[in-house]
């Protein structure tokens, strides 16, 4: 670490070239050079969130081949004159063909193309309704009835009301994205516009709403990113007072956000429901670092012991790199543990996430010192609001030490009463009510969807082993009682199958004076099938009559109440008799599982996250123990924030799910920063009350600030137009400010009590080879103990003729020699007499720790590493650490008895 703190303060010029190259190479890759258009994209698609391998993406790709596509654009259209009417049959008609006539478009169905099917002549007329008025305008009267009385076109071509007529376009290319850059929208209003003037006419369907997701979306991108940038830096430049170093921290963290959009784009992976945090995320959890480091700067820059910028530059790496790296890497590791998670939307969000945490806490660490000691102004005076951190931390302290009991037993009661209120939580989310209520998307589903027989639909796709199965008159009467059990159910405003197609062929071919049967083998339905099937037909039995399509019309919108339907349908389908088998599948029915799965699998992301962070802060601090203290006040404002879920009714859904882990992650560093400042002060003081006060005049400054910069940062999503994204960032920021709470009331509570020695401090403590054997004063601690003594005292280097011990000085310092070689001598008759030659894990200047004059000088014959402690240091190891103060004197008092033994043998 030294050396690479060395290394970025001697070659700054170096290091910002490289990340300048690395960032234009990140830009390269996000922005096509030949158009200038942001090359990333967005997903809405709800398959996208499941597995490749996932049975009810498998079982809709299925029914697809076989069917089409089940999810056409529904184009309602009111008719002014009516739709009964010549003029009226003539705007339909018209209609059909403009829409036809649109390129993408690949069919059209409505009035105008969709057989009549009656009997004419002896013969079924497949004419369509707009043919027949043309044809006979006196019939006009009579399409009414005919429509009213078909299953498949009631309520289905024509509203309720008979004021509105449907069209159904299916879509060659189905992306949402083509249907905003090629502006089918548009295009199909300026269509009705033209040919039904005064005409209302409201659009919906997957495509339409997904595309309107994805514009949503990015719209939350374009302004969430700016805004964020904007008003953090409003708060940098007024806190750290240096328009040049907000301008640092701002290009650090939209340098870390670019090389995070970058990754996405090479690795393929499109922003959907979900990933579309991770940016804002980026850039929240890059701006609350630059806060920590640039505090740390300002202590630098009033460092008069720092001469130059290169000493400053290292100055500050080593300040901020212990708390710096500990809390990315717990971050990250809440993070990477979502990758367990087997839905591909939450391993794509862990991957960006972590990527971009790991980005920006690199350049936190290497760019930015950098860049704030080139831009920024050479001193810094203090301001009023550092003194009223002090004051407020000075408070703190008293409050945690005096209420310490209270403010543990206040956190026990609370987890109780949250989990109660959290049993309450419902999983589920809004489909079309995510959006505003005025917006268009939302107005158009809601209008047709009361118009019509629903503006969802479900299918379900029937299988049977052998072929003609479905002929058979034992499946035509399951399938019929499976259809009029569907149009009982108060969520279905429709049901139809290849048995209401052929009642209805039935009912063509049948006069008056001569009713048709209703066909009763294989042989028959395919005769029917074959007469005045058609396009129908084929959308809903294959010729082998081995699979069949029903499609359910629903009323209802919302993962929770289609789940509900969903379940009943499921359930009566395991019942229908063998061999028959049947499965709900669509576009409606993968939504609404794959938003319950990836809801339902917080308590395991949860599991996960907390168990990884727990792990790696029980590896950093060197203690289980220290690391569930450390965890505990993290877990608390999560539990808190599931109790306010139950308690306001609000349900979890794909972003409000990931709160608790993305809360979790970034919590723990302001209980990581506190912890390691409070654990040096202390080794430092000796006294753990005055530990916890500087402890916290240190922290809460930098960790409330980077609190606030969070909190804003998500409460910028509250201005999104899809509700669960402004859900989410009001959540979000109401959690951090529990976090912040429990941080500076709850951690210091346990901490207080909390003996930690951290990794880091261990990593970068040299003692030389098993020093608990080769250093008799360490003899009998564990490794580990032997740091903790070490780091109790001070390790000093002193180089070679450096005088250590004077004879005749009254001082109380003991020496240990870690490696080197001195020599002790003492002055008689002007000359100097040697006594002896000392090299690693020799005792040196005891006589003075029990308040004697030193008895020999002592000298550096080469380099020397040392620890060097006194009666303060062991005081404060006995309070701390009471099991190695104990060993440590033990041999400290056997290492002086052994001495006086040598001396006595010496004299005799």
């Amino acid at each position: 670490m030294r050396q690479f703190q060395q290394w970025i303060a001697r070659r700054p010029g170096q290091l910002i070239a490289v990340v300048a190259l690395l960032t234009v190479l990140a830009l390269a890759l996000c922005i096509d050079p030949r158009s200038g258009q942001v090359q990333l994209s967005i997903d809405s698609s709800v398959e996208s969130l499941l597995p490749t391998d996932n049975p009810e993406r498998a079982l809709l790709n299925r029914s697809r081949a076989l069917f089409g596509d089940a999810d056409p654009v529904l184009v309602a259209v009111a008719i002014p004159q009516g739709i009964y009417t010549a003029g009226g049959m003539r705007e339909i008609a018209s209609l059909q063909q403009r829409f036809a006539q649109i390129d993408g478009v690949s069919s059209v169905a409505s009035l105008a193309s969709v057989p009549s099917m009656q009997s004419s002549e002896d013969m079924l007329d497949l004419d369509s309704f707009t043919q027949l008025a043309a044809r006979d305008p006196a019939q006009i009267p009579q399409l009414k009835a005919l429509v009213d009385g078909n299953p498949l076109y009631r309520h289905a071509l024509v509203s309720v009301d008979g004021t509105t007529c449907a069209f159904a376009l299916l879509m060659k290319d189905t992306r949402p994205e083509t249907w905003l850059t090629d502006d089918y929208d548009g295009q199909i209003r300026r269509a009705v516009a033209a040919t039904v003037p005064g005409g209302q006419v409201w659009i919906t369907g997957t495509q339409v709403i997904r595309a309107a997701t994805s514009a949503a979306l990015r719209d939350t991108l374009r302004y969430t990113v700016p805004t964020v940038f904007f008003l953090v830096a409003i708060l940098l430049t007024i806190v750290f007072r240096s328009v040049r170093v907000t301008l640092a921290a701002l290009a650090s963290v939209a340098i870390a956000l670019v090389w995070t959009l970058a990754t996405s784009v090479l690795l393929h992976l499109p922003l959907n429901l979900v990933t579309a945090i991770v940016p804002p995320l980026v850039i929240t959890i890059g701006l609350s670092y630059t806060v920590h480091l640039l505090s740390a700067f300002i202590i630098a820059q009033r460092n008069e012991a720092l001469h130059t910028r290169r000493e400053r530059i290292a100055w500050v790496i080593s300040r901020i790199a212990p708390g710096m790296a500990l809390s990315a890497f717990t971050t990250i590791a809440g993070f990477l543990a979502l990758l367990l998670n087997p839905l591909p939307a939450i391993t794509q969000f862990a991957v960006l996430a972590s990527l971009g945490t790991a980005y920006m806490g690199l350049l936190t660490l290497c760019f930015l010192p950098v860049a704030a000691q080139l831009l920024g102004p050479k001193a810094y005076k203090p301001l009023r609001t550092e003194i009223l951190f002090a004051r407020v931390a000075a408070w703190l302290a008293v409050f945690d030490t005096r209420h310490r009991r209270k403010i543990i037993a206040v956190a026990i009661v609370l987890i109780p009463v949250d989990l109660w209120f959290a049993s309450h939580i419902r999983t589920g989310t809004d489909f079309i009510q995510a959006f505003d209520s005025d917006a268009p998307v939302r107005m158009d589903f809601e209008r047709i969807n009361r118009l019509f027989d629903g503006a969802n639909s479900i299918s379900i796709l029937i299988d049977s082993p052998i072929d003609d199965g479905l002929g058979q008159p034992e499946a035509i009467d399951a399938v019929r009682q499976l259809d009029n059990w569907l149009r009982q159910q108060p969520e279905v405003g429709a049901a139809y199958s290849y048995v209401d197609l052929l009642e209805v062929i039935r009912r063509g071919l049948s006069t008056p004076d001569d009713a048709v049967p209703f066909p009763n083998s294989p042989a028959a339905v395919k005769q029917f099938l074959t007469l005045g099937g058609g396009d129908q037909a084929q959308r809903l039995i294959d010729n082998p009559l081995k699979h069949a399509l029903i499609t359910v019309r629903i009323k209802v919108d919302g993962s929770r109440p289609i789940g509900q339907l969903l379940q009943r349908i499921d359930t009566h389908l395991q019942a229908l008799p063998e061999p028959l088998h049947a499965q709900s599948t669509g576009t409606t029915v993968l939504s609404t599982h794959a938003v319950n799965a990836i809801a339902s699998g917080h308590l395991l992301s949860i599991l996960i996250a907390t168990t990884t962070i727990w792990a790696l802060l029980s590896v950093m601090f060197m203690s289980m123990r220290a690391a569930l203290i450390a965890t505990i006040p993290n877990l608390i404002p999560v539990a808190v924030y599931f109790g306010t879920l139950g308690l306001l009714g609000i349900g979890l859904n794909p972003t409000t799910s990931l709160i608790a882990c993305i809360v979790l992650g970034i919590a723990v560093n302001d209980t990581v920063h506190f912890l390691a400042r409070f654990n040096s002060d202390a080794r430092e003081l000796g006294d753990e009350t005055k530990a916890l006060r500087s402890a916290l005049i240190a922290v809460l400054r930098p960790i409330s600030l980077a609190t606030l910069a969070l909190c804003i940062g998500f409460l910028v999503f509250t201005g999104s137009k899809l509700h669960n994204q402004a859900q989410f960032g009001a959540l979000a920021a109401f959690t951090l400010a529990m976090a912040w709470i429990a941080d500076m009331t709850l951690t210091p509570a346990l901490g207080s009590r909390l003996h930690i020695v951290t990794l880091w401090d261990v990593l970068r403590l040299d003692l030389g080879q098993s020093p608990q054997y080769t250093i008799p004063l360490l003899a009998g601690l564990s490794n580990q103990q032997a740091r903790v003594f070490a780091l109790v005292s001070r390790l000093e280097t002193v180089p070679a003729g450096t005088r250590l011990i004077q004879e005749g000085d009254y001082a109380r310092d003991i020496y240990v020699i870690i490696d080197g070689t001195v020599e002790a001598s003492v002055d008689r008759d002007g000359s100097r007499k040697l006594l002896s030659t000392m090299t690693r894990g020799a005792v040196i200047g005891e006589a003075g720790y029990f308040g004697q004059r030193r008895t020999a000088s002592v000298d550096a014959v080469t380099p020397v590493r040392l620890l060097r402690f006194n009666s303060q240091d062991l005081e404060r190891l006995r309070i701390r650490y009471p099991r190695v103060a104990a060993t440590v004197l033990r041999n400290l008092n056997r290492v002086q008895a052994e001495r006086i033994a040598r001396m006595t043998a010496m004299m005799k």
